[in-house]
């Protein structure tokens, strides 16, 4: 019998924090389309770790924006050419305007971070500001963490195997 490489429903379900209808939801809207496993009517399925980190990160983003502007988000990241996933972008959120503040500190400080927008209503005013709508990866990463340590249904011995990166303890300031 081979190791399945990811996570089955009920445990993302448990590691991500969301309700079943979410899931399928993500699936239909094409957020996060899962791996099925056999052919039955029943077919186990089966989320990367990657996939799990997305989840978290739209659970994120859901809490200032709709899911409708989330798929506009990832509509745009597609259309032009970059990576679409929102587990590791730094978003601000502009009444109901979504930018992406895009880091690469390869060249600072000749070279400062950029800004762009990416999704939203053009022309309404300036709402309320919220920096960094999203945790960092690692805020992520160790959310799964908790929610597999405290879970009835994750096995945390096969989870530690399975999981891609490991906690990360964050130091206080």
């Amino acid at each position: 019998m081979s190791l399945i490489e990811g996570f089955t429903r009920p445990e993302t379900l448990a590691l991500t924090e969301t309700t079943s209808n979410r899931l399928q939801y993500l699936e239909k809207k094409e957020l996060v389309i899962p791996q099925r496993i056999g052919k039955s009517r029943k077919p186990t399925v089966i989320y990367t770790w990657e996939q799990i980190l997305e989840i978290r990160a739209i659970k994120h983003l859901r809490q200032e924006i709709s899911l409708q502007a989330v798929r506009q988000i990832v509509q745009f990241l597609n259309q032009s050419g970059f990576d679409d996933s929102l587990r590791d972008k730094q978003l601000v959120v502009i009444d109901n305007e979504v930018f992406w503040i895009r880091q690469d500190w390869q060249d600072f400080p000749e070279k400062m971070p950029s800004t762009m927008k990416v999704a939203g209503k053009s022309g309404r005013s300036i709402g309320q500001y919220v920096l960094l709508v999203l945790p960092t990866l690692t805020e992520i990463v160790n959310e799964v963490w908790e929610a597999a340590s405290k879970s009835e249904v994750i096995d945390f011995d096969s989870f530690r195997d399975r999981a891609k990166v490991q906690y990360t303890k964050v130091a206080s300031s």
